[in-house]
């Protein structure tokens, strides 16, 4: 695949977090919040582009993020759920992306160096999708042709979701090998958050 494929990053940031009980978009982490931590990795990284979509809290999630070089998207369908924003996302690719990595909210620890990994990876590779795996458990971000558009957008609840791609497009993936479970590792619980920040405060004392 040529070097000079352009793709496009997806924050997925719209979900409502009922079981943190507040926006963990907006939650502190580091020396910012956790979206803007993510977002910040993200532009970092190799991607050519950064595609924020948000929903629940929109107003005060954007507040934290408009002033970065991103393109943000609102999905008024935020509360169906997960899908309705990647769609979301989908549907505002530039014409220019031949690719698009999806990323979700809720994995601060996803470095810039770690997207790397996947985007020369997916480069390097003559798959049509990219996943990093730690483990044997698949991770993000997953990065995927742009011909993979169309099959997001006719996708519903009942479909199985994105993972249903998996399933269907097994020979076309191309799994990244990483030693580090940061690829898995999420916050949606008051616990996994408070884990988070003890992790976040032991990897800024080694640096």
């Amino acid at each position: 695949m040529p070097t000079t494929v352009k793709i496009t990053g997806i924050l997925l940031a719209a979900g409502l977090s009922t079981r943190m009980g507040e926006p963990k978009q907006l939650l502190p982490f580091g020396n910012s919040t956790i979206i803007e931590t993510i977002i910040d990795n993200m532009l970092g990284s190799k991607l050519d582009e950064v595609i924020v979509v948000i929903g629940h809290e929109s107003e005060r999630v954007n507040g934290r993020i408009r002033n970065k070089p991103i393109k943000v998207v609102f999905n008024p369908n935020y509360k169906q759920g997960m899908l309705t924003s990647a769609q979301c996302g989908v549907q505002a690719l530039s014409e220019r992306a031949d690719a698009f990595a999806l990323m979700l909210v809720d994995q601060p620890f996803i470095t810039s160096d770690l997207i790397n990994r996947v985007v020369d990876s997916y480069k390097d590779s003559d798959k049509e999708i990219a996943l990093p795996s730690h483990n044997y458990r698949r991770g993000h971000p997953a990065i995927f042709n742009r011909r993979y558009a169309s099959h997001i957008l006719s996708l519903d609840a009942e479909s199985g979701g994105i993972r249903s791609l998996f399933k269907k497009n097994a020979d076309f993936i191309h799994y990244v090998i990483v030693d580090t479970d940061r690829v898995l590792k999420d916050i949606d619980y008051r616990k996994d958050y408070e884990e988070a920040l003890q992790s976040e405060r032991m990897i800024r004392q080694i640096q």
